[in-house]
């Protein structure tokens, strides 16, 4: 993963979500009606399940389906190109590209209708299917937790820019949490209410710092450093062996640059190592954040040193010497 800044919210997104925001609070906060009471006979048989009673519970689904779809109307979508750019055409979570190869998904971090919870067993977390981008054997554990957050469907800091794969296969309405998820929006003077701390990370929280959650080795595979690495890299699936793949030749190449440097090689050297790494890293291309993590983790360094130590060698004329003389 890597920061970035959030896009400004734009001037007119409040007043233009605001029929769609009043609506949504008018469903949930309205007064819950009466239960019906209906006397039961225990002697009675039980009434047998028939096709059409089959018929008409697939229809009530299908009712309920399309309800949700008009209760949260996607007006985020229209605002896909601003987090494009802000983003550099990536995908938040995997870095993968996604302007100009897939459509992608304004993704709502905490999901707005239902809310579901990883098992503790990683078995049940799912595996990529061979040669394919779909997820297999992906357990949720209990039942959904509903509704999920909804006060945050039109929220500009919920959202984010994801491919369909890290959105649609692995992440869907997964948010890992320590504690419990509140079951409404903060209300005031109800400051001790138990607070839940979200395990799933964002580019765009404040401070974050790739290189403290997450280290790469050499074939492209990703490992956490932290709970919010690990339940990232779990939620969103960050592992999965397409990911290798393709960060493979990256990993590999920034490991083995840094590699060179550890040898006994000369500034000039030194200097062409380190142009290929800031080149490798910046944020323009696929998997930067990877690059910039690789460099940080292994050197020690915050990844902004490296300009300053490339513009310092070009300065001194980079001789053929060996950082080794005295």
């Amino acid at each position: 993963m890597h920061n970035f800044q959030r896009p400004a919210e734009p001037e007119n997104f409040s007043a233009r979500t605001k029929a769609a925001r009043e609506k949504v609070e008018a469903h949930f906060l309205k007064p819950a009606p009466p239960a019906a009471v209906v006397a039961v006979d225990p002697g009675a048989p039980a009434a047998p399940d028939s096709g059409a009673t089959q018929k008409r519970k697939r229809k009530s689904k299908g009712r309920a389906e399309e309800k949700k779809e008009e209760l949260f109307p996607s007006l985020w979508s229209k605002h896909k190109h601003k987090f494009s750019r802000a983003q550099r055409g990536k995908c938040a979570y995997c870095e993968g590209l996604i302007l100009g190869l897939q459509y992608g998904d304004v993704e709502h971090i905490q999901p707005k209708a239902e809310i579901h919870d990883l098992p503790d067993d990683p078995a049940h977390w799912g595996q990529e299917g061979f040669w394919s981008s779909s997820v297999e054997g992906r357990k949720a554990v209990g039942q959904p937790i509903k509704p999920g957050y909804w006060w945050r469907a039109y929220d500009w800091n919920n959202y984010l820019l994801s491919c369909q794969i890290c959105n649609q296969q692995w992440k869907a309405n997964f948010f890992p949490v320590d504690g419990v998820h509140p079951k409404g929006p903060p209300v005031e003077g109800h400051e001790t209410e138990p607070v839940c701390t979200p395990w799933l990370l964002s580019p765009f929280d404040e401070g974050f710092d790739p290189s403290r959650h997450f280290d790469y080795g050499r074939i492209g595979e990703i490992l956490g450093c932290s709970e919010w690495g690990r339940m990232t890299i779990a939620t969103c699936g960050l592992d999965r062996p397409s990911l290798r793949l393709a960060r493979y030749k990256l990993a590999r190449a920034t490991h083995e640059h840094l590699d060179e440097i550890a040898r006994d090689v000369t500034e000039r050297d030194v200097l062409r190592v380190l142009t290929y790494i800031e080149r490798d890293g910046e944020e323009t291309q696929a998997f930067c954040g990877m690059v910039r993590t690789i460099f940080t983790r292994r050197t020690g360094l915050p990844w902004k040193k490296l300009g300053e130590l490339t513009e310092q060698l070009r300065n001194r004329g980079v001789p053929e010497r060996s950082l080794c003389d005295c």
